[in-house]
């Protein structure tokens, strides 16, 4: 029995060239793929802690609130203030992307204050907490939308597309 021979050095040299070569070309073509995938993956980020803040709410019998700070582009989950939860992660923050923000009028405009949703011990939701929340990708101007779903505790992704 006999065996073929290997590939030569000069070979596997000029195979990973190019491969290399292919690389390079469609790198920059999938450069906006992933920054539209971004905001995505921000959105279902967002959407991820409301179900959670709300099984926090149920579990522990202790009000949660999602709360939104538009100057600071973060955004986090904490018990309501006066309530206190023995564990450590009770309080989360997170921070948007840079060419990620918060985009709408419901968040407060005031630099001090931050916006809230807010679960009670029961997982409603609390009548002073946000309709909506959109998060807007400032370099492709396209914007995502976490709206709240009617006569449901619960919100929803809704793609609002490309906004002047």
């Amino acid at each position: 029995m006999r065996f073929g021979r290997g590939m030569t050095l000069i070979e596997l040299i000029a195979v990973l060239a190019l491969l290399a070569m292919v690389v390079g070309i469609s790198a920059p073509a999938l450069s906006p793929f992933f920054r539209g995938r971004r905001l995505n993956e921000e959105a279902r980020r967002l959407l991820a802690l409301t179900r959670y803040a709300r099984y926090q709410a149920i579990s522990y019998g202790v009000p949660m609130e999602i709360w939104l700070d538009q100057k600071t582009s973060e955004y986090g989950l904490r018990p309501q203030t006066g309530f206190y939860l023995p564990t450590k992660d009770a309080n989360v923050t997170y921070q948007l992307a840079d060419d990620l923000q918060f985009f709408s009028e419901t968040i407060a405009d005031d630099a001090s204050a931050q916006s809230t949703i807010r679960f009670r011990p029961d997982g409603t939701l609390d009548s002073q907490s946000l309709e909506s929340v959109q998060v807007k990708d400032t370099v492709r101007n396209e914007v995502v939308e976490i709206a709240r779903i009617e006569n449901r505790p619960a919100y929803e992704i809704r793609n609002l597309g490309v906004v002047q």
